[in-house]
């Protein structure tokens, strides 16, 4: 469902009024257009982008496969600031593999909308796993949130996530520690 954007648009100006004042447009014209940017800013990080998760039939692969720094923009579910960072994703195939370009795709739909960081992540390896029935996924994400650096505790830093299945849950199987070098966390 896509929100109507002329009412997205009024509730903005509604809450701008509130914050600043009936005459806050009168008192800074560059605020006239606000409303009607916000809105559609916010319709667009909200709105999940759709797409076709092309796989292909895997013939003999039996290595990590890896996708790595794909950046991705998100709000935070709790205070409606930005986070943002890089997801990595590495899978083992089984009997399907995906379009590589899917792997940063699933990220792109998944950062759409209010996220925790964490759920978020396990979204992504959920999605990826029902559409290849890998031998195991790992997804790392790496974000910096402003709710955290702007408000609150004035304090930046990374926030890590992960989530794992399959072959990577074992590290002694190796699949674990090649991705991890890969993306330079080992």
């Amino acid at each position: 469902m896509t929100p109507d954007p002329k009412t997205v648009e009024r509730h903005v100006f509604n809450l701008l009024e509130v914050l600043l004042g009936e005459d806050f447009i009168d008192e800074n014209p560059h605020l006239a257009e606000t409303p009607e940017r916000v809105a559609k800013s916010l319709i667009e990080l909200t709105t999940p982008t759709p797409f076709n998760f092309t796989v292909f039939e895997n013939k003999d692969i039996n290595q990590l496969v890896a996708v790595t720094d794909i950046p991705f923009f998100s709000l935070c579910a709790h205070h409606l600031l930005p986070f943002y960072g890089m997801a990595h994703i590495g899978y083992v195939p089984n009997e399907l593999m995906a379009g590589l370009s899917k792997l940063s795709r699933t990220v792109q739909h998944f950062m759409r909308g209010l996220n925790i960081q964490e759920e978020m992540t396990q979204d992504i390896l959920s999605y990826i796993e029902e559409h290849l029935k890998p031998l195991g996924v790992m997804v790392v994400v790496e974000g910096e949130h402003l709710c955290m650096t702007m408000r609150g505790a004035h304090s930046s830093g990374r926030t890590t996530t992960s989530a794992i299945s399959g072959v990577f849950k074992n590290p002694k199987r190796g699949a674990r520690t090649e991705f991890l070098d890969l993306i330079g966390r080992q």
